[in-house]
């Protein structure tokens, strides 16, 4: 590199770096929900204590008919009288699959709120592994200045930071994602299916990778995954019952309509805002939820199939690449799946932090086209930072709050089109070498381009 030159890759990153470190401070000290801490964990905490005493008990109690996002537990449910001899005076109702509860229920001698201390530690340990995970596939030695940009990246990630902060399932999903990638890049194919099968019981939208396999016609992840994911389905129904079991797809299917709060960000919630010319509050979109309109509904599916078409079309043209490409795609995948599922809050973004980790340092040690550089930089500065989220309350006109809502969902399409269309198109030598140094001393020197000029 010439002597003045910037080198715009290192720029883009420490650029990014600033806004993500500088908005977990904001977010620390200056507060960004109405949310209280941990109210998630208590709903899991909360129901793990009711199959506790009966693991046939009705979780999901006042959760079928309309849409049971953002709505509390009735008062005559076990779940809010669990929550109110605890001490809270509201509780939201249990949506997820009864394993998820039934790992809760060996815990109910312990007392809520230090339960939720110990929950959160546990989301810090997961974050942690994850980085230490994603750092051993992209050979980035522990005790490095890369190693310390990526750990602190991650805990600065505003989805990570948020799922923290309420509790959320998510980092657990998200370590799970870590797992399934990095054992498939190591060739352990029954661990990777193993994670991808838990992670799919605990929220559905893991299962939309099993394409990617049919497409590289991967028949041992397949049969692995399908194995252990009805095994998983078996158990459920063997610990709570059938009929327990069998109510949580009518679950799932009255949360199909979306909620187009600002912070769900997803394809239907982006279709809601252009056909309402505004975007809804957390509070503001309860009138709209309460009657919800079919065709916003039907539009925000076709476009969500769409997308999730196109980037399989994507993913089928450039089948035959090797095992760090087909690694990098499935990261990619974790963005797709959020992207259309009608439901995405903000934390479920979770996972996108493996996807920029992996092209980042990409990025760092080959060469990458400037628009490139600057989508990446844009999609992780958008999703990583709440400042951009905080723009829709500004007193700005309509149109321009619904553009900078809108920025988050538009930008990870963007990203994940871009990434799955130019596999193997700038750098085709990838379908035959490995993308990330695999020796160590190659390692050692390719990390340092994250830290150091490149010569």
């Amino acid at each position: 590199m010439k002597p003045g030159k910037i080198d715009t890759t290192k720029a883009l990153l420490a650029l990014t770096l600033a806004l993500l470190f500088l908005s977990s401070l904001a977010q620390q000290y200056l507060g960004h929900t109405k949310s209280p801490p941990n109210v998630d964990f208590y709903v899991y905490f909360m129901t793990g204590e009711i199959l506790h005493q009966d693991r046939h008990a009705n979780i999901y109690e006042g959760a079928t008919g309309e849409n049971p996002q953002m709505r509390s537990a009735p008062a005559t449910s076990a779940l809010f009288d669990h929550a109110r001899s605890a001490g809270l005076d509201d509780i939201d109702l249990y949506l997820y699959p009864p394993l998820l509860a039934d790992l809760f229920a060996p815990l109910p001698k312990v007392p809520a709120h230090l339960a939720a201390d110990l929950w959160r530690a546990f989301n810090i340990g997961l974050v942690l592994i994850s980085v230490l995970l994603l750092a051993r596939m992209l050979s980035i030695p522990v005790l490095t200045f890369e190693f310390a940009v990526l750990a602190v990246a991650a805990f600065s990630f505003f989805p990570i930071h948020e799922s923290i902060f309420l509790g959320q399932i998510t980092i657990c999903l998200l370590a799970l994602w870590t797992v399934g990638i990095v054992a498939y890049f190591d060739d352990l194919i029954v661990l990777s299916a193993a994670a991808f099968a838990v992670a799919t019981v605990f929220k559905v939208t893991p299962v939309l990778v099993v394409p990617l396999f049919l497409i590289w016609k991967d028949r041992r992840w397949l049969v692995s995954y399908l194995g252990i994911l009805l095994g998983l389905v078996a158990a459920m129904a063997a610990i709570n019952g059938f009929q327990v079991l069998s109510i949580y797809p009518s679950v799932m299917s009255s949360m199909g309509g979306g909620i187009p709060a600002m912070a769900n960000k997803s394809l239907s919630s982006l279709v809601a805002w252009m056909f309402y010319g505004k975007v809804f509050t957390m509070d503001s979109v309860l009138d709209v939820t309460a009657n919800p309109l079919r065709s916003i509904s039907v539009v925000s599916k076709i476009l969500s199939g769409l997308f999730y078409s196109t980037c399989l079309f994507f993913v089928w043209r450039s089948r035959h690449v090797n095992r760090e490409s087909k690694t990098s795609i499935i990261a990619v995948f974790a963005i797709v799946a959020t992207c259309v599922s009608p439901v995405a809050w903000r934390h479920g973004y979770s996972v996108a932090f493996i996807a920029l980790a992996v092209f980042w340092v990409k990025a760092m040690r080959l060469p990458t086209r400037k628009y490139r550089l600057v989508l990446l930089s844009l999609t992780a500065s958008v999703v990583g930072c709440f400042f951009f989220d905080l723009a829709p309350l500004a007193p700005l006109p309509q149109p321009l709050r619904i553009i900078m809502a809108s920025l988050w969902v538009v930008l990870c399409i963007l990203f994940c089109l871009d990434t799955l269309y130019n596999v193997n198109r700038d750098h085709p030598e990838s379908a035959r070498a490995p993308e990330f140094p695999q020796s160590g001393t190659d390692a050692s020197s390719s990390a340092a381009g994250v830290a150091h000029a490149h010569s």
